[in-house]
């Protein structure tokens, strides 16, 4: 199978630029099929047709997965098959997976519980994500047109979806203990996690005088060990 564009970068991370460029177009491109679809419904008034245009299921599909993908660090797949029941108790409780690590909750930051909350209120199936599908909730396919068409709008290169949950991780690494973060990213193998963990140089010094004031010992030079940390040579984030 030929590879799709982007695909053999999924290990890029997005800068915020990017990643707000491109949910603000999602969010545009929702707003056009709404907009197209009340046209619709004035133009036929006018002429006094009898018939009215298929309302459009689910304008904004592409906003609300992607932004899932971004503030959860969700694998794709586990936001295409999320089922309302795994929504509880404020927090996401993904319930399938190939490992025991993978099943876990992650709270709900709030700008997902918003969605979570407008979703429900129209929901009429046991998906979160439903679709004309033979599964009955979407596919990476469903996705496809919207997604390339955001990249354009936002003036971003093409990104598989996988670059999501990527992205959310890796700004999670900056900001989390290492076991936190491999709970919540669902990883079977600490190895995995630790791709992502890069210790900044303030970081690995103030846990080291911590630990020379608890032994009575000196304080580090911040200055000249910073620079050394900030010279020595990082792993590369891949996964």
């Amino acid at each position: 199978m030929s590879m799709l564009p982007g695909e053999k970068r999924r290990d890029r991370v997005l800068s915020a630029t990017e990643q707000g460029n491109y949910l603000q177009s999602a969010n545009v491109i929702g707003d056009g099929i709404t907009k197209a679809y009340e046209h619709a419904l004035e133009g036929i008034r006018a002429i006094k047709r009898g018939n009215e245009p298929i309302k459009p299921q689910d304008p904004y599909l592409l906003r609300d997965v992607t932004t899932m993908l971004l503030d959860c660090g969700l694998r794709p797949d586990e936001a295409y098959r999320l089922q309302w029941k795994e929504i509880r108790d404020g927090g996401l409780h993904i319930e399938h997976g190939k490992t025991e690590n993978a099943r876990r909750v992650i709270p709900l930051p709030a700008r997902v519980a918003s969605i979570v909350e407008m979703r429900r209120l129209g929901a009429a199936s046991e998906w979160v994500f439903p679709a004309p599908t033979k599964s009955g909730h979407i596919e990476q396919s469903t996705l496809k047109k919207r997604h390339r068409r955001a990249c354009e709008l936002a003036e971003v290169s093409y990104f598989p979806m996988y670059t999501l949950r990527h992205t959310c991780l890796t700004r999670w690494a900056a900001v989390m203990d290492p076991y936190t973060l491999a709970y919540l990213a669902g990883h079977s193998d600490f190895a995995t996690t630790r791709r992502y963990v890069h210790p900044r140089s303030e970081t690995v010094l103030d846990a080291m005088e911590r630990a020379q004031s608890a032994q009575g010992g000196h304080k580090i030079g911040h200055s000249q060990q910073s620079e050394e940390l900030e010279r020595a040579p990082r792993s590369s984030t891949i996964n």
